[in-house]
């Protein structure tokens, strides 16, 4: 019972850290989102931290994913073998955008131990664009390279970041549009989308001009920042009535193997919704994930011990850090 119940919590944060951003959702708050994450992280990490550290080899959505590396690193007592290795190797595929922040959460929270000022120094080298980094986040990387009291990639990028004003231009053609997009409007259109917006703003630009001639240094994410919750509602119950059937009369000796698959966390319930009680529901937001979420979820039905779950997400890591190259 006791294997039960720890696959069943592992399945609970594996479902919360699949679907849960911490933003406001049609059914829950943003609020309601992070106090109950707040609550799984703790949980977890607390309770089982080596499974907690192999989550980052999971498909859990980059959110959770920032959060399972800022909770390791707040607490480096605790820390078990290999989790360096997951954390840079996790950090590595995270958005950079996502990476700076959780830099400066960690900053903010004065958590600068050897290990952390190691990690973001072998991340910050190896970005692969250190001028994209300077102009597209450059209070991000600014932040990051004080908190560990790190150099810049180079000379010129360094003056670019802390000392502007040293440098009457670049040799870097992207920091020098940024230096002339303050003065010249076709210099704007040189700069990331997310950049040249300012500028376009500042300097009176048509929206859709803007847009139009901006298009073709939009990324793919630019263009797309679409949401569907999956509430079953018709009728409400049914769905879950119609499995309750089939486990009672048709299939009680359990035969057939039923897993639910839901993209939307309930906040109240620290979990995604269910459809029914006793079928597993893993959380979902990839088409690509679903056979490792499948595999999860099978624990919980009580066939194999918790010593199995283990050994999964074993496996599972050293298929993450090898792909990574660790």
């Amino acid at each position: 019972m006791s294997e039960l119940v720890a696959a069943e919590d592992v399945l609970l944060f594996v479902n919360a850290a699949v679907t849960a951003t911490g933003q406001r959702e049609f059914r829950s708050s943003a609020g309601e989102q992070r106090l109950s994450l707040a609550f799984l992280h703790e949980y977890v990490r607390v309770n089982y931290r080596p499974v907690y550290a192999a989550s980052l080899a999971l498909d859990i959505n980059d959110h959770n994913a920032a959060l399972v590396v800022e909770h390791l690193l707040r607490t480096p007592a605790e820390a078990g073998p290999g989790e360096g290795r997951l954390i840079a190797a996790r950090l590595a595929l995270l958005p950079p955008q996502r990476v700076y922040r959780l830099f400066r959460a960690l900053r903010a929270a004065k958590v600068n131990n050897r290990r952390t000022r190691a990690i973001v120094r072998e991340w910050i080298a190896a970005r692969p664009d250190p001028a994209l980094d300077a102009v597209k986040y450059r209070p991000g990387l600014k932040t990051a390279l004080r908190h560990v009291h790190g150099p810049a990639a180079d000379p010129e990028t360094g003056d670019f970041l802390f000392a502007p004003r040293r440098r009457v231009r670049y040799g870097s053609p992207l920091l020098d549009a940024y230096r002339r997009a303050h003065y010249e409007q076709g210099a704007l259109y040189e700069l990331p989308f997310t950049v040249a917006e300012g500028f376009a703003a500042k300097h009176g630009v048509p929206r859709a001009l803007f847009l139009e001639r901006i298009a073709p240094r939009m990324t793919r994410f630019e263009r797309l920042v679409i949401v569907s919750d999956g509430w079953d509602n018709a009728p409400p119950g049914l769905a879950g009535e119609v499995l309750r059937v089939w486990r009672t009369r048709l299939d009680p000796e359990r035969r057939t193997s039923v897993v639910h698959l839901n993209p939307v966390y309930d906040a109240g319930g620290f979990d995604v919704r269910r459809l029914a009680p006793g079928v597993p529901t893993a959380g979902v937001r990839d088409a690509e994930d679903l056979p490792a979420l499948v595999e999860i979820a099978q624990f919980a039905e009580g066939r194999t011990g918790f010593g199995e779950l283990r050994a999964y997400l074993d496996r599972r890591v050293e298929a993450f850090l090898k792909g990574a190259g660790g």
